[in-house]
């Protein structure tokens, strides 16, 4: 355990930047220690802490920044208090409710964010304003999206040393930097080439390149364009590909985790405070076609929305006699253009959700929009 109180920087880091730190790997304290520093940094806060459980029912608070650290560094989460209650119930709603903490009898304004850590448990990530003598600006919805990003980032973290032996992933590393480089790269780098030529032949003083010229430059283009971007997509299809014994949140965990690199943020995920007995319960077909719809929302989402802030959300419930999974993906992004009528995202989860008697629909939120999808599960 330990405190970190270095000056507020004027210069936050962007949430794209905290990204590519947690990627690259490193001290899983360093890292940590620049995660809750700028949850303090980027919201005004007066502290920011992460508590993580030391044993069954208990938290800790292991890393404090800001003046409160003597009075909650090594301290527990009070298990009758409703933070206490709702770690116990891994109850991210319950967390997001609580408007207030009292420290060294001060009231403060605070925002809470549940960590899910995997393996290690759920943990809380709090930062608070003010006190009763100093009141401060209350917390707005976009203060709830950045903790939201940096908690999943700290999720991240702490889930990376498990993810696979160092040299394992030094080796995969190696292995996709040079796909990229030598095929889809340098596929790229042969069409920029092309399009170069014809371009200098355009704009040169003497005769203008024939139609065909200009056409059959084109058409090499766009065939080296599509090249490339087949070989990309076998390049992340090599990423995706899931051991045999992985458990539906395990591949849940890992399809947030392929997103960030394109959402330039992490994705907050929910799932029942219990995610075993989800993994129990689905057929293997569903859950197959669950992971495909939480990737093809993600993918859309990042392709689509210039949103800042995506949630997943997966849960099972009862509905009269039947058991009904639903999973939903939503973004604060600029909505579904209604003149797109090509929608092949949409018709694949349709598709999806008719093997199992169910329904997709995209609700437009404001702003953004959520994909829901529905299925009922067969009987037992």
């Amino acid at each position: 355990m330990r405190t970190t109180t270095p000056p507020p920087r004027p210069d936050r880091p962007r949430v794209q930047d905290l990204v590519g730190a947690v990627l690259a790997g490193g001290d899983t304290e360093d890292l940590l220690d620049l995660l809750v520093r700028s949850a303090r940094t980027d919201l005004g806060a007066r502290t920011a802490a992460l508590a993580l459980p030391l044993g069954p029912g208990t938290w800790t608070h292991e890393i404090v920044d800001g003046p409160d650290a003597p009075a909650l560094l090594g301290e527990p989460v009070a298990p009758d208090s409703p933070a206490g209650r709702a770690l116990e119930d891994a109850d991210a709603g319950a967390l997001e409710e609580i408007g207030s903490l009292s420290i060294d009898a001060q009231e403060h304004r605070a925002l809470l964010a549940l960590i899910d850590a995997a393996e290690h448990g759920v943990g809380v990530l709090v930062v608070l304003r003010g006190t009763a003598d100093a009141p401060s600006a209350p917390f707005t919805p976009a203060d709830r999206e950045r903790l939201d990003a940096l908690a999943g980032l700290i999720a991240l973290t702490l889930r990376a040393p498990t993810l696979g032996v160092s040299g394992e992933l030094d080796d995969e590393r190696g292995r996709i930097a040079r796909d990229l480089h030598d095929l889809a790269i340098q596929e790229l780098f042969a069409v920029g080439m092309e399009l170069e030529g014809l371009t200098d032949a355009l704009a040169s003083p003497g005769e203008p390149p024939s139609n065909t010229r200009i056409r059959s430059s084109v058409a090499a283009s766009v065939q080296g364009v599509e090249n490339a971007v087949a070989q990309i997509r076998q390049i992340v299809q090599s990423l995706r590909r899931q051991r045999p014994e992985a458990t539906l949140t395990e591949q849940l965990r890992h399809e947030v985790g392929l997103a960030t690199a394109g959402l330039g943020f992490v994705p907050a995920l929910r799932l029942p405070p219990h995610p075993g007995e989800m993994d129990a319960e689905l057929p293997a077909e569903v859950a197959e076609d669950v992971v495909a719809v939480v990737r093809e929302g993600l993918a859309n989402a990042a392709r689509h929305a210039h949103a800042s802030a995506v949630a997943v959300s997966v849960s099972v419930s009862s509905e009269g006699v039947d058991r009904v999974v639903q999973v939903n993906v939503s973004d604060n992004g600029r909505g579904i253009d209604p003149a797109v009528q090509r929608r092949s995202g949409l018709a694949n989860m349709s598709s999806r959700a008719r093997r199992h008697s169910g329904w997709v629909d995209a609700i437009t939120l404001e702003p953004g929009t959520m994909i829901s999808w529905r299925v009922t599960l067969p009987p037992v």
